[in-house]
């Protein structure tokens, strides 16, 4: 075997692991980029090298933007952090300057390619699910926070994966690439994964593309079907809306008087009333009707876990836990109360449930109303620690106002953590020290990190891809993957961890690089 010959296998083989690695492995991700470093050094072929960078133009956004991170550290005093995130960042400069000038795959390899990251993505599905059977059976330790049911990587960041599966999938059977009966227990599995996972990012991501999606299924065209488009995308918005408003009737229509009205509990204690909070419970005011002697004492003899102790997951204190409970059921916060309880219930409250409708609802339901409950608490009593909704609320703002003092600069590759931290400072954020994090907006991170010109930078390569992806062979999928990528930057810093930038970086190289080698 020749090296040549050696080079394409160890690079088709580089691309595999790579696809492979995304939902499963860091550390094979890493692998695979030095088998794919070594495939380049192998094919000494330097000509065709430099005719295919000229070629792939296109896929030269993606150093400029890594050198932007290079260029930043003028700007910087914390070169300790600057280090970190651009060893993050690495992917953008190595995995589109190789792809870009090697050999692209043949359509045959890039569907084993394509097959691998599915297969892979199902599997990661498949050990998630199993989790929770298992948990839920009592064959293994419960699982105490769903977003764990992804191993390997983030969940949310695997959510993305998630949904372009489906994408693939659809593109796959309309084109006859993979048969309804292999691709439907596909889909189901990884969206079954999606719901216990209680993945809101990807789910909702996932609703916005579904139109699309049945559009591709169903072979229509927004020129010629355009008012049946009209009319399912109206359905479809009604049905979503009518649902939320449904669910936000019991989380922000209140069900008992504001001011209460006892004083005192049957056994004569005093009851604690806050009536300037008005945060509710199903409906209930959360501070009314509050003695926490008789909780104290009467929880203590009905719970093993004290009333001053942490749930069984350690993630609240169970005093809070119990009082949003308790009044989820519309009961006064008192030894009554607590008696009335089931064992089920306690069970629930132990778990760290503080609702009692929640605790028996599916996972997305229970999601949505969790989101619709912090919104509420929020508006009541300005407190988002802990809330992933209400705090990017605080995230965004803290950055937007970073934004305003460094317009033009930004605060450089390194200072990104030490602004916000100084910002939440001078803000009097009413954010926990442990929740003081980065905007959860890639658009706004990249306008604090380099200032309004970094950004329209990054703007402008964002738009070229989804434009240029009009020209491609896989054009569908590849305009999808963009889709999913803008998308979830709204919400999320995508491009701020190994596995967010991995993913990013390989598909839009994958799918964008134009010359195609001869079966």
């Amino acid at each position: 075997m020749t090296i040549s010959k050696a080079s394409k296998y160890l690079y088709i083989l580089g691309l595999c692991v790579f696809a492979a690695s995304l939902p499963l492995s860091k550390t094979f991700l890493t692998l695979s980029q030095i088998a794919l470093a070594l495939a380049w050094l192998m094919h000494t072929n330097y000509k065709e090298k430099r005719e295919l960078l000229i070629q792939n133009r296109i896929l030269w956004w993606f150093p400029a933007l890594f050198l932007l991170h290079f260029a930043f550290l003028c700007n910087t005093e914390n070169f300790e952090y600057a280090w970190r995130d651009i060893v993050i960042k690495a992917p953008l400069f190595v995995v589109p300057f190789i792809l870009a000038s090697m050999p692209k795959p043949t359509r045959k390899q890039l569907c084993w390619v394509i097959a691998i990251f599915i297969a892979a993505v199902v599997s990661v599905s498949l050990i998630g699910i199993s989790m929770y059977i298992l948990g839920e059976w009592n064959y293994i330790e419960k699982v105490s926070n769903y977003r764990n049911l992804s191993p390997f990587v983030s969940h949310i960041r695997f959510s993305l994966m998630a949904v372009f599966v489906i994408t693939l999938l659809v593109f796959g059977y309309k084109e006859k690439f993979v048969s309804l009966w292999l691709a439907l227990p596909i889909a189901i599995t990884v969206v079954l994964h999606l719901i216990i996972m209680e993945a809101i990012t990807g789910i909702g991501i996932l609703l916005i593309i579904g139109l699309p999606l049945f559009m591709k299924l169903m072979g229509w065209r927004y020129k010629k079907d355009g008012a049946k488009i009209l009319y399912i995308s109206s359905i479809l918005a009604a049905v979503v809306a009518f649902f939320i408003m449904y669910e936000a009737k019991d989380i922000f229509i209140a069900k008992d008087d504001r001011m209460a009205s006892l004083q005192k509990t049957a056994q004569g204690n005093e009851y604690f009333n806050d009536e300037m909070n008005t945060a509710k419970e199903n409906g209930y005011y959360i501070h009314r009707y509050i003695c926490f002697k008789e909780l104290h004492e009467e929880w203590n003899k009905t719970s093993k876990i004290k009333f001053t102790s942490l749930n069984t997951k350690e993630e609240q204190y169970l005093e809070g836990i119990l009082i949003r409970y308790l009044t989820s059921l519309g009961y006064k916060k008192d030894a009554a109360g607590v008696r009335k309880l089931s064992t089920e219930d306690i069970a629930f409250i132990e778990a760290g449930e503080a609702n009692a409708s929640n605790a028996r609802m599916n996972p997305v339901r229970k999601r949505i109303r969790e989101l619709l409950w912090e919104t509420d608490a929020y508006i009541a009593n300005p407190s988002p620690s802990g809330n992933s909704l209400t705090q990017r609320f605080v995230f965004w703002k803290t950055g937007l106002d970073i934004v305003e003092t460094y317009p033009l600069t930004g605060v450089g590759t390194g200072d990104v953590q030490d602004a916000f931290d100084k910002q939440y400072d001078i803000n009097a954020s009413p954010l926990n020290k442990e929740h003081r994090l980065h905007t959860h907006n890639q658009y706004i991170t990249f306008w604090v990190s380099f200032g309004v010109f970094g950004l329209f930078f990054f703007l402008t390569m964002i738009a070229h891809f989804y434009l240029f992806g009009n020209r491609l062979e896989f054009r569908f999928v590849a305009q999808m993957f963009a889709i999913i990528m803008i998308l979830s930057m709204i919400t999320e810093d995508t491009l701020e961890t190994q596995a967010g930038v991995s993913l990013f970086v390989f598909f839009f190289s994958l799918f964008w690089t134009r010359q195609s080698a001869e079966e």
